[in-house]
């Protein structure tokens, strides 16, 4: 397998786990250090960052990354409320700032793809 799809792969199983710890705080879980798993996700995050080289292919690629990596977290939010948790930090679906860096993010994703195709 690609080193890069492992990074990928690696950053969206700690980010579920973050999540689902946050939604269901049990006193088992509490022995899983989440700062180790923030550490962990930050750490892949930029391993990926730089193995990954910008090339036109890889600016296409990276734009399908991040809107998976979105449809990703909402679904997992939902699901997770679904299931009848709830954030412990504030994250969920009814948060405002939530959907405003949603916007933020489909701006620039915009904004990226266009020059692209420019």
């Amino acid at each position: 397998m690609n080193l890069k799809i492992l990074l990928r792969i690696g950053i969206f199983l700690l980010f579920s786990f973050l999540m689902i710890f946050d939604y269901f705080p049990h006193p088992d879980l509490k022995d899983i250090p989440k700062t180790a798993l923030s550490i962990g996700i930050v750490s892949l995050a930029v391993v990926y960052i730089v193995i990954n080289r910008k090339t036109e292919k890889d600016c296409e690629n990276s734009l399908i990354g991040e809107a998976v990596l979105i449809f990703y977290m909402l679904v997992l939010l939902g699901v997770l409320t679904v299931m009848g948790g709830k954030s412990t930090v504030g994250i969920s679906l009814n948060n405002p700032m939530l959907w405003f860096v949603l916007l933020l993010t489909i701006v620039d994703m915009t904004v990226k793809y266009r020059k692209m195709n420019a």
